[in-house]
């Protein structure tokens, strides 16, 4: 069996990114990532730490220091699809509780007039 090459790629502002395989170098073409060279000195690099999946930048000068607690060169982060996150769609209304009556408004007390009191 054959390994899949690696890519190295890049975002519109820069960041770099390794991924494995032709097909994953190809997904990330639609979310505006492009086929780079290989990061140096201060370009960002996208690493993951080995044990807690967490996904950081960091400078490619700095990465092998990095490596040695555990961050390698990853993939980037999935892109949020912001059409399926609650915060920012409509959600479905939900109905008001129905509002009790009013109570009658209090009668003001009546006063007598002078002719009635004759």
């Amino acid at each position: 069996m054959t390994q899949k090459q690696e890519y190295w790629i890049t975002d519109a502002d820069g960041a770099k990114a390794l991924v494995v395989g032709a097909d994953e170098r190809d997904r990330w073409r639609v979310h505006g990532w492009t086929e780079a060279g290989a990061p140096a000195g201060l370009d960002r690099v996208w690493l993951q730490h080995e044990e807690t999946g967490g996904r950081q930048l960091f400078a490619a000068e700095a990465a092998p220091t990095w490596s040695a607690l555990g961050w390698h060169p990853a993939a980037p982060p999935e892109p949020v699809d912001l059409t399926r996150d609650p915060q920012f769609v409509d959600q479905p209304a939900v109905p008001a509780e129905p509002k009790l009556a009013a109570a009658p408004a209090a009668e003001a007390p009546k006063t007598r007039t002078a002719t009635q009191e004759k």
